[in-house]
């Protein structure tokens, strides 16, 4: 029988395509977690996702929020970024200590540098 539903990811997770809406792939988690998941507990307590899966995801997060804050704090100082890093990394390090304390450190490392102003004239 063909499969006529478009654009819907066929993850053959349990229960995919039993509703009409199919579970969101480990790719599409891997590649945009904030895409799929509101908050990172949702990841730790993905029901068909193994521990290494989510171990990725979360460092995938992890790295995509500490690449915002570092951004923002050289681009855009005067801002305050609102980030989920701190969450990110407290669920990840029940999966891989090592690397929530690595992600803590450089995230210390970030928030302690002093803000400075971008001069978009320094650039060009």
């Amino acid at each position: 029988m063909k499969d006529t539903r478009i654009g819907m990811a066929l993850t053959g997770g349990p229960g995919a395509g039993t509703s009409g809406v199919s579970e969101p792939s480990f790719v599409e988690a891997l590649v945009d977690p904030t895409s799929v998941f509101r908050h990172p507990q949702e990841v730790a307590h993905h029901p068909w996702f193994t521990d290494q899966e989510k171990r990725a995801v979360l460092l995938s997060w992890a790295r995509d929020e500490l690449t915002a804050e570092q951004l923002a704090s050289k681009m855009a100082p005067e801002l305050e970024l609102t980030s989920c890093i701190d969450a990110v990394v407290e669920v990840l390090a029940h999966y891989d200590p090592l690397a929530a304390s690595e992600y803590r450190s450089a995230l210390a490392t970030i928030r302690r540098q002093p803000r400075k102003r971008f001069h978009w004239e320094a650039v060009h």
